[in-house]
């Protein structure tokens, strides 16, 4: 099993755990976006602003970057 699918199952068991802990979901939406999977990162991103709107210029240069990022396979078009 891959790095980067073994931390993406603990962060699943962490986010089923702990649901409203943003920092999860900053963690799960940096390894998706790793993963190539823009649109799953950009969810997770979206969730921890939901979650902690104190916490916007982080999660928003994470979403900036996002969309900066042309090397991506899945979802270009965000």
């Amino acid at each position: 099993m891959g790095r980067d699918q073994e931390g993406l199952e603990i962060l699943k068991i962490l986010e089923w755990q702990c649901p409203k802990e943003p920092q999860v979901h900053i963690q799960l939406g940096k390894l998706k976006k790793k993963m190539g999977k823009k649109k799953e990162a950009l969810s997770h991103f979206n969730k921890a602003l939901d979650l902690d709107p104190k916490d916007q210029n982080t999660v928003k240069s994470l979403i900036e970057g996002l969309n900066n990022d042309n090397d991506m396979d899945e979802d270009n078009d965000i």
